[in-house]
């Protein structure tokens, strides 16, 4: 199971939230841009993780939210 879909699903059976993402930044040219994007549960920001797309980004602020978490 990829980050995202583990944990949507802990977090809505131990908190019952669904995570939410969030652009944090943006840098870079076009061709070559970098995000940053946070993983929320309520307005709470979990984790951060950074990538050269927006999923990838996603992916790995999810990572880093079930670290955090100890899920």
């Amino acid at each position: 199971m990829d980050p995202k879909s583990r944990f949507q699903e802990v977090a809505q059976e131990k908190v019952g939230v669904t995570p939410t993402y969030q652009v944090i930044s943006e840098s870079g040219p076009d061709h070559d841009k970098k995000f940053v994007v946070g993983v929320y549960l309520s307005d709470e920001l979990i984790a951060r993780g950074d990538g050269f797309s927006k999923q990838e980004a996603q992916r790995q602020a999810a990572q880093k939210g079930l670290e955090v978490k100890g899920w």
